[in-house]
């Protein structure tokens, strides 16, 4: 086993804050939220929360294993209907790229074992990002395997917060873009891709088949998902640039066959169903490389002018919020709402229904708070008063990314917001 530079060109609190976070980052749930902008790519039309759902299915799909198969050369699908886990044989042990949920292991395991390998036999752990529904297993996998967990230095952070019942994340080995690791003949080269997380990871290596040689790119995900912020991100002010970066980056890696992190972004279905009724490999797929970048470059640039158009548009008092300051403080430029001193109840979750409007919550959260694939139902949280207090004061940090404030106690907005959310539950 071996890792070198090459040289190429990125809520109780404590159990309960822990549980949000995963929540925000792992994204799949069913409940509904506005489509989003639309684009036009091939003669395809879509909009944002199609593509999203296109990845992520429905939660039967990310738990149901897809047929474990032989992709190309030394390199097999392992994961299930809308969560991609791909092995990579060798003479030296194996590689598993992408855990998933922590409980899609023992389905991942099933499928390694099906196709005639050992589940023991995986030596090195590798990520696409530090979002859950990749990566929160490798708990799990390190303690069934003794695999090396490897992953992107920027998504470390990310990764640390992730502690599926309690259990620390662990991380053996951190990488940096451009990091090559190699096991029994074979090498892949971890390329930073950020945007959809700080340390988005695309993956690339050799494949043989037939003679020739193959160059295989497993995209990390350049996917914008609903309610991530473009403009005015607290926490990652640079988040656009990284996203530029990552479809440069993308586009100049050479492609014969793509893969992903989601297989709807790689067809897997179909190209599966071709593969059983026999000819070539459909999986060898120039073209399919190419026509992802296309529909998720174009999807980032509606996504962002949606956003810089609501931007302008907005009055300055409903577009302040997002500008908050990381420090505490209360922004003075967000009015604030009246103290709930000497008013009524009923006027205070009226003040909390607008701040929650003016603070555009609802992107995350859903009109009536009633949840999307980004944040919580709010209709059903069990949390008290004083802790929902207390996590808008200190949000955790994927719920900052997704652009939410700190709002301290000192603000009456605190309160005001405190009262509605109370009052979702009671509908």
């Amino acid at each position: 086993m071996e890792i070198r530079k090459l040289g190429v060109f990125e809520c109780a609190f404590t159990a309960a804050a822990i549980l949000v976070s995963s929540l925000y980052a792992q994204g799949p749930s069913n409940a509904t939220q506005a489509s989003g902008p639309q684009i036009s790519v091939a003669g395809h039309t879509y909009t944002q929360q199609e593509l999203f759902q296109r990845n992520i299915g429905t939660p039967q799909d990310q738990s149901t294993q897809f047929p474990p198969h032989k992709i190309i050369g030394n390199i097999y699908y392992v994961g299930t209907v809308s969560l991609a886990s791909f092995l990579v044989v060798t003479p030296q042990g194996n590689i598993l790229i992408n855990s998933e949920y922590e409980r899609n292991v023992p389905v991942i395991q099933k499928s390694v074992e099906q196709l005639g390998f050992k589940f023991s036999d995986i030596k090195i752990l590798l990520g696409s990002h530090a979002h859950a529904d990749h990566m929160e297993g490798d708990a799990l996998v390190k303690q069934l395997t003794g695999a090396q967990v490897m992953a992107m230095a920027e998504d470390v952070p990310l990764l640390e917060q992730m502690k599926p019942a309690g259990k620390a994340h662990p991380i053996d080995k951190v990488l940096h873009d451009g990091d090559q690791v190699t096991l029994g003949g074979s090498t892949l080269v971890g390329h930073l891709t950020p945007g959809h997380t700080p340390g988005d990871t695309t993956w690339t290596m050799k494949a043989q088949e037939g003679g020739k040689t193959y160059d295989v790119l497993i995209i990390g995900s350049l996917g914008v998902n609903p309610g991530l912020k473009l403009v005015n991100n607290p926490t990652n002010p640079q988040i656009v640039g990284e996203f530029t970066r990552a479809f440069q980056v993308s586009r100049s890696l050479p492609c014969d066959v793509p893969l992903g992190s989601h297989p709807g972004m790689y067809n897997m279905k179909e190209k599966y169903a071709k593969l059983q009724a026999g000819g070539s490999n459909p999986f060898i797929d120039p073209a399919g490389c190419k026509a992802e970048f296309d529909i998720d470059e174009a999807m980032f640039h509606a996504v962002l002018q949606q956003q810089q158009g609501a931007l302008s548009s907005a009055a300055p008092g409903a577009n302040a919020p997002a500008n908050a300051p990381a420090s505490g403080a209360a922004s003075s430029a967000a009015p604030a709402a009246p103290s709930a001193a000497g008013g009524q109840k009923g006027d205070l979750v009226a003040q909390g229904k607008a701040r929650f409007k003016a603070y555009q919550c609802f992107d995350c959260h859903g009109d009536n708070g009633e949840g999307t694939p980004d944040a919580p139902d709010l209709t059903h949280s069990r949390l008290t008063a004083d802790q929902i207090s207390k996590f808008l004061q200190k949000p955790s940090a994927d719920a900052i990314n997704k652009g939410m404030p700190d709002i301290p106690t000192s603000n009456p907005d605190n309160q005001a917001l405190v009262a509605y959310v109370m009052s979702l539950r009671a509908k």
